[in-house]
């Protein structure tokens, strides 16, 4: 899922959205900048959480918000990207599945890509449906990420826990920091992002962006009579594995 997806997700499941909680639970999206796969970074939630167990609350909840975010522990990824019920895989992958040869056409990639990519869509019309439910949720983003001292705080922290400079994780905070910065938060702009995303991975120097946007739109359409009740099943297994890993059975 995408940023505003999880911060509203976490709120949901935690009851509360403090600026460490919010960038908690976007940042394994983040560590993928330093080079952690996808796997590792949406698997670290659990380590995080007994590393900063005991010490101050803003450290606490912020890994708290890491868990809220990940596969394993099972948190919101995992049930949109890996298995959600009886389906083959997660919520938005099955979503995806009438968006597909639209979206190998729109951003000229392989078919063998197609439906990794399709999720990717019913991903932003979902972050599109948030945006306009909950309009005051980028300002709750764009307000943790100008919190300076707390990203500092963290990033010293969370350096030898990860091998990785604090430098390179503030670094990290600032790329990710001016796309939360970009205005307004549609479905056009939803597709400029996608675009730099295609090249950089794929060297595809452009896609469709009239036909990205309007598969982003019908994304939206596709979720939009079922999103909330996932959500809502979704939160209530999250908050069991927050139990769980609290007091220490997980």
């Amino acid at each position: 899922m995408y940023p505003l997806t999880h911060i509203y997700f976490a709120k949901r499941v935690l009851g509360y959205l403090d600026d460490p909680t919010a960038l908690g639970s976007i940042f394994p999206d983040m560590l993928i900048l330093s080079g952690i796969t996808w796997k590792e970074s949406h698997t670290l939630g659990k380590q995080i959480w007994r590393f900063f167990r005991g010490k101050q609350s803003d450290l606490v909840n912020f890994s708290l918000g890491v868990i809220t975010h990940g596969i394993e522990p099972k948190g919101l990824d995992y049930y949109s990207d890996e298995k959600y019920r009886h389906f083959e895989r997660g919520y938005c992958f099955e979503k995806a599945k009438p968006l597909i040869d639209r979206v190998v056409d729109a951003c000229n990639i392989a078919s063998d890509d197609g439906w990794w990519k399709a999720h990717n869509f019913i991903e932003m019309g979902v972050e599109l449906y948030i945006n306009e439910k909950h309009p005051r949720l980028l300002i709750s983003l764009q307000r943790a990420f100008y919190n300076v001292a707390l990203i500092r705080k963290l990033c010293r922290e969370l350096s030898p826990l990860l091998s990785r400079d604090a430098e390179i994780l503030e670094k990290n905070f600032s790329t990710f920091k001016s796309f939360i910065d970009e205005e307004p938060l549609d479905a056009h702009l939803l597709a400029l992002r996608y675009q730099r995303q295609i090249y950089f991975r794929h060297n595809i120097e452009s896609i469709d962006l009239e036909e990205s946007r309007d598969i982003i739109h019908k994304g939206k359409e596709l979720v939009i009579d079922d999103i909330e009740d996932f959500f809502s099943e979704v939160k209530e297994e999250v908050r069991c594995v927050l139990d769980e890993v609290i007091k220490g059975n997980r």
